[in-house]
């Protein structure tokens, strides 16, 4: 039964596995180029500037110029590593299941000796093994171009999802996802556009809704100045450069719990309006009538954050979430599947 599904599907896992190398040939040369390239331009004599008078044989000049050329490659490889997971995800899910309901193959093997359970076990089986086959690979050059290049924001949205093992994560939950609608829907069509439908409302409602929630953030409180010998100087940054930032801004010391951006925004018009009454005139009566606001009001300012060395204790917990839902949709699939008439 395993071979049988393996020779249904292998024309279309070559093709996957095909766009998958080109994808990594693609990743690999452009980022050890850039790499080199970035390398040479931030050591001396360039230091990460041009000269401002550009001669022939500017060094500097060129290597801009060539890191301005791939940097436009950046962009189209993000995007293909998000498209990657749930392509190769849905394409695997169909042919396992809705195709051979739609086609009605299925009676066949289910007036066999072989029962509904071991045939959707094998289907299911070796279609999750071939996803993460193709999308293992792709997701560890991904995730070394995304800590190696650019500015590293792990944390943004346009990263996040191809700089860890979540990409994996994310093809499974596609097959999972694609298996249970051909299940219930029982056409190809139909079940690919509601299965993109539903992984795009997923996509963008994970970040916002939920990943944040995964790990604990850092609470950092702060003084807007530091006071050194009598001179006002301004406090040192709230939180790590490369942090995913949640909340920042003015909240009471006394506030319970992790800040968020509401009680931000009920506190500060209360604290510029107080510094728009006082004197204001010179940068030292600024400052004064800030830190006078601040204690009258009892506030201080303060960064919730995650630190980047969260970031893989925050890819895991997520990559669980959805292995965990995409079980359940597996589930939910074969049930179904040992409903349906023959």
């Amino acid at each position: 039964m395993i071979w049988i599904a393996w020779r249904f599907q292998r024309s279309v896992v070559v093709a996957l596995a095909f766009l998958a190398l080109v994808l990594i040939g693609v990743i690999l040369i452009t980022g050890i180029v850039q790499h080199h390239d970035l390398v040479q331009y931030m050591a001396a004599p360039c230091r990460g500037h041009q000269v401002r008078t550009p001669r022939r044989g500017d060094l500097c000049g060129e290597l801009a110029v060539k890191l301005d050329n791939i940097h436009a490659f950046n962009n189209i490889i993000r995007v293909a590593g998000y498209i990657v997971a749930p392509l190769v995800g849905a394409l695997l899910g169909l042919l396992a299941v809705a195709s051979e309901v739609d086609n009605r193959t299925v009676r066949l093997a289910w007036t066999q000796s072989i029962s509904r359970t071991r045939w959707f076990v094998a289907k299911a089986g070796v279609g999750a093994v071939l996803v993460t086959m193709i999308l293992v690979p792709t997701a560890i050059v991904l995730s070394w171009w995304s800590g190696t290049i650019g500015d590293r924001d792990l944390f943004a949205r346009e990263t996040y999802g191809i700089a860890g093992w979540d990409l994996v994560a994310y093809g499974l939950f596609m097959f999972a996802l694609t298996l249970l609608l051909g299940a219930v829907i029982r056409r190809v069509g139909w079940a690919l556009a509601a299965s993109v439908l539903l992984f795009l409302l997923a996509a963008f409602s994970l970040p916002s809704q939920v990943r944040s929630h995964l790990v604990t953030p850092t609470v950092k409180w702060s003084e807007p100045y530091v006071v050194t010998n009598g001179d006002f100087t301004g406090s040192a940054a709230p939180y790590p450069y490369n942090a995913w930032l949640l909340v920042q801004g003015v909240v009471p010391r006394s506030i319970t719990g992790i800040p968020t951006y509401r009680e931000v925004s009920a506190t500060y018009p209360r604290v510029g309006s107080c510094i728009v009454k006082l004197p204001t005139k010179t940068e030292s009566e600024y400052v004064k009538a800030e830190l006078e606001c601040y204690k009258k009001f009892h506030v201080e300012n303060v960064a919730v954050y995650i630190a980047d060395d969260q970031f893989w204790t925050l890819q895991f917990r997520e990559g669980l979430l959805c292995l965990a839902a995409g079980v359940i949709m597996a589930g939910g699939a074969l049930l179904i599947i040992r409903r349906i008439e023959p």
